[in-house]
């Protein structure tokens, strides 16, 4: 989209967004996540926090800074998104897809990377597998949820997953054979 679409679309936009603003704890992450959800929606070539915020006039370390470490919920996030999906977008054929996807990795640092089969790749490599549920209707698709598979490596070194900020799993989760967060 260009700038100028996004400009036509901006009050619906803003309306859109302000349904999570419980989400954050302050006004500023709230503005930041309107101008980071414009440039995701530009014309702009490589969607990083640095290309965006340059097209959008603001300082890269702010929206660098707003991924790293501005406090908002992504839980309530996440259950809000559900909520308005399920309210809004609520269809008799529609159904709910459950798909892993893996990227490449070239080290040993990143929270659940292994030498494990890579489906995107179609072999084997050292990578992390994503699990995402999404929700598909006609003429709406979502997704509704992701979550990080932890290797038995990595989901039995609470050490490990520390460093990395792995959110420790629930009980309930440490007696199946795969482990998720």
């Amino acid at each position: 989209m260009s700038v100028q679409d996004i400009a036509k679309l901006s009050k619906l936009l803003l309306e859109f967004l302000t349904r999570f603003s419980c989400c954050f704890a302050r006004p500023a992450g709230r503005t930041l996540l309107l101008i980071y959800t414009r440039g995701l929606l530009s014309d702009v070539q490589r969607k990083n926090a640095e290309a965006i915020a340059l097209d959008q006039n603001v300082a890269p370390r702010t929206l660098q800074r707003f991924l790293e470490s501005i406090v908002w919920d992504e839980q309530m996030l996440r259950d809000r998104c559900q909520q308005i999906v399920a309210t809004e977008h609520a269809h008799p054929d529609a159904v709910g897809c459950i798909d892993e996807t893996g990227t490449a990795k070239s080290g040993h640092e990143t929270a659940g990377v292994k030498r494990q089969y890579n489906g995107n790749r179609g072999k084997i490599e050292n990578c992390v597998n994503n699990v995402a549920l999404a929700y598909s209707a006609p003429g709406f698709d979502c997704l509704l949820d992701a979550r990080l598979y932890l290797p038995e490596e990595w989901a039995n070194d609470s050490a490990r997953r520390k460093k990395r900020t792995c959110r420790t799993m629930s009980s309930s989760r440490r007696n199946l054979k795969s482990r998720w967060i």
